[in-house]
């Protein structure tokens, strides 16, 4: 029996570690609907977790009731595994998969809420993404601030709603302009 209990542990604590990881870094970014950029991050091998949320304004406890997140930024907190994944080449992906030069809104969402922005929580961080923008950018590269994630439903949405999902994704024309500016 105690053999046993002692696998059982052994097999636990690897599981913890493997899943949860002590050593994950995070990240926050805006690229205009959450669904979007959740879905285009989850989707990289050593992305751990992305969360949609609000981040980058001044209303207190920000919710996805329209005129009650505010100034917020709809934003993704991404947790990666440095070890699979660089902060460099997060930072890479992110600018394929907004339009960098739009600080208008993205796609065919307008307004703040929807603007661009990538957050740094230190120098470094915010020399690497300078390096990396675009020479065409114009997104505003800022002080990590508050990050508020959204409900439950929310989150994974493009995985709990596919269709719905996808046809906003297409007639958005996200994916078009996308094409457009990573030739």
């Amino acid at each position: 029996m105690r053999r046993y209990i002692i696998k059982v542990f052994i097999i636990f604590n690897i599981y913890i570690l493997t899943y949860f990881p002590s050593f994950a870094e995070t990240f926050i970014y805006s690229g205009g609907c959450f669904w979007c950029t959740e879905a285009d991050m989850e989707k990289i091998p050593g992305v751990i977790e992305v969360t949609s949320g609000f981040t980058s304004g001044t209303t207190e406890n920000p919710k996805y009731i329209p005129g009650q997140w505010g100034d917020h930024r709809e934003a993704a907190l991404v947790e990666y595994d440095p070890k699979i994944i660089s902060f460099e080449d997060l930072i890479v992906h992110v600018f394929k998969t907004i339009d960098y030069e739009d600080g208008e809104g993205q796609f065919c969402d307008r307004g703040r809420s929807y603007s661009p922005a990538i957050y740094y929580k230190n120098k470094e961080e915010k020399k690497i993404i300078l390096s990396l923008a675009p020479k065409s950018s114009i997104v505003p590269i800022e002080k990590e601030t508050e990050f508020y994630p959204v409900r439950l439903e929310h989150q994974d949405y493009y995985k709990k709603n596919t269709y719905k999902y996808e046809y906003y994704r297409f007639m958005c024309g996200r994916d078009k302009r996308l094409e457009e500016l990573n030739k």
